[in-house]
């Protein structure tokens, strides 16, 4: 993949859809290692993640004017939660994660703490977050029975 040639920008309500369709995608290894498909991301409606649009800001990844990436994140009190950062399959690990990390941290940069969390088996996303200094603060059970791992970064 040409970095030269992706784009991160703030995504629009208009994006939404797409968005989703990623998302979906993005989410069927997790659903795999999970053995369960019934997860949040990929149940999510399309209204749904047009209310998050109000309350969250969205960042899309674009190459050759298709949106291959998406994460959302909030600010409150200047800790910053991030959420679902999505990568069409075929983009997965070449870097985009990351950029769209840092990108984050560029927007926000007087952040007091940036939080976000995935599940305990979820090893390529541990590896992303840990690498990029992110640190476990506790472990939580779902509803599911899935085990999450809270994480956390103090710039």
């Amino acid at each position: 993949m040409d970095e030269d040639n992706i784009q991160v920008e703030k995504a629009s309500i208009d994006d939404a859809k797409r968005i989703l369709e990623i998302q979906k995608v993005a989410f069927l290894d997790q659903a795999r290692i999970y053995n369960n498909y019934q997860l949040p991301p990929l149940t999510q409606s399309l209204e749904s993640i047009e209310n998050e649009f109000n309350e969250k800001t969205f960042l899309k990844v674009i190459l050759k004017s298709q949106i291959i990436a998406s994460v959302r994140f909030k600010v409150n009190d200047g800790y910053v939660t991030v959420d679902r950062i999505v990568v069409e399959p075929e983009y997965q690990n070449q870097g985009i994660g990351t950029k769209l990390l840092k990108e984050i941290e560029s927007r926000v940069p007087n952040a007091v703490a940036l939080q976000l969390f995935t599940g305990k088996k979820s090893d390529r996303n541990i590896y992303l977050y840990k690498k990029m200094g992110y640190k476990v603060i506790k472990n939580q059970r779902t509803d599911q029975g899935i085990e999450l791992l809270y994480m956390e970064k103090k710039p």
